[in-house]
């Protein structure tokens, strides 16, 4: 049996599965043979593109979970960028590279590892993209010894230590805040690709640059924050906000109008608003509120209501149906014994609210477990609006 024969027998059984069937067969690539199948299961939703191709190589496990998603890759391409000429930095399996192929002219793939270089550049020509120059080096050294200028220069920084979180851009590599300079010197743009746990403020004070901020969801999870920078002075960063869902939502503001404007707060009325999870990461708890005339909640509640339906929301709309004190009487009296429960700024978790109330998770109502103005703790019993 070849490893291709194997790989599209076993394409859809557990990795560990996949182990211990080729213990049985020392003679095959175990390595190369787990990489595809855990690639080829992953790319089927991830990357769809790519999965229908039968040809494809898959790199490692974790290239495959720190690569663009294909939808996600798509979205920066055609909404993001625009020129003849983009350099991808920090290339890796090649998905931002090779849709970025298709809205430029010219991209230039940089990436340093040799294996993941060779696999991203055997797959360019699998997939006959011809616009793509490949260059196997750093980062750093291709920004010395490059004497071209780019419309755009892409770069997707990585944790230095996968075991330990980070904050800021200057913990990563390549460390994009020593490379401003020389970034600048080959583009006329810097896109920076961030993961979501970066905080947006620290990075925007550290990037110095920045004229706009993109913060991506898919389906309600946040993927990316994307930050735009051009050597100019800019009074105000734009935020950006997308969740890409079957009907997609997007909210703008800018980012000092979150610290100076106002808002009010009142008790659940009609209908309740939970913004999405881009908005919440991109801080805008104040503007949210503020732009659809809505009030919140409690301060840190991030929840959100009106008389009124304001049926456009980038984020989730329920009608209320009751709101009660926490305790289980008031929900025995309302008749719930199965439903979907949310905690915002609450002291116990959904799991430890379920079981106090003596709830079954599911079903078609929803409880929003908070606290009003005074502090105390309540339950919004709502039904989905939309």
């Amino acid at each position: 049996m070849t490893s291709l024969e194997f790989i599209q027998l076993h394409e859809n059984k557990s990795i560990a599965e996949v182990a211990l069937l080729l213990s049985k067969h020392p003679e095959m690539d175990k390595v190369f043979i787990i990489n595809q199948i855990n690639g080829r299961q992953r790319a089927k939703n991830k990357l769809p593109d790519f999965y229908v191709n039968p040809s494809i190589v898959y790199p490692s496990t974790l290239s495959m979970e720190q690569c663009s998603s294909e939808k996600a890759a798509r979205y920066k391409s055609l909404q993001l960028v625009d020129g003849e000429k983009l350099v991808d930095l920090t290339g890796g399996f090649g998905i931002d590279s090779y849709y970025f192929s298709q809205q430029f002219n010219q991209v230039t793939y940089v990436e340093p590892n040799k294996e993941l270089f060779a696999v991203a550049s055997d797959n360019f020509d699998l997939l006959k993209t011809d616009n793509i120059k490949c260059i196997n080096t750093t980062a750093e050294d291709f920004l010395s010894q490059t004497s071209e200028h780019f419309d755009i220069a892409y770069i997707d920084p990585s944790r230095r230590d996968e075991q330990k979180r980070v904050f800021q851009f200057s913990d990563c590599t390549p460390n994009v805040v020593d490379l401003l300079a020389k970034l600048f010197k080959v583009a006329d743009k810097i896109l920076i690709k961030s993961a979501p746990f970066l905080d947006i403020q620290k990075s925007i004070l550290e990037l110095n640059y920045v004229t706009k901020v993109v913060v991506l969801s898919i389906n309600n999870e946040c993927k990316e924050v994307l930050y735009q920078l051009e050597n100019k002075e800019e009074e105000k960063v734009k935020v950006e906000t997308i969740n890409l869902t079957q009907q997609s939502q997007s909210f703008n503001f800018n980012w000092s109008d979150e610290t100076t404007c106002s808002i009010r707060y009142a008790d659940p009325q009609q209908y309740l608003y939970e913004p999405n999870s881009s908005v919440l990461k991109a801080g805008a708890f104040k503007m949210i509120g503020n732009q659809y005339g809505i009030q919140k909640l409690a301060v840190n509640s991030h929840l959100y209501t009106s008389n009124e339906p304001k049926t456009s929301f980038p984020g989730r709309v329920f009608k209320v149906k009751a709101v009660t004190s926490y305790n289980r009487k008031e929900i025995n009296r309302l008749g719930i014994q199965k439903a979907n429960v949310s905690c915002r700024n609450f002291p116990y978790r959904p799991e430890e609210v379920k079981k106090k109330l003596k709830l079954k998770d599911g079903g078609e109502h929803y409880l929003f477990a908070s606290v009003n103005q005074k502090g105390e703790l309540i339950l919004i019993h709502c039904e989905i609006n939309r």
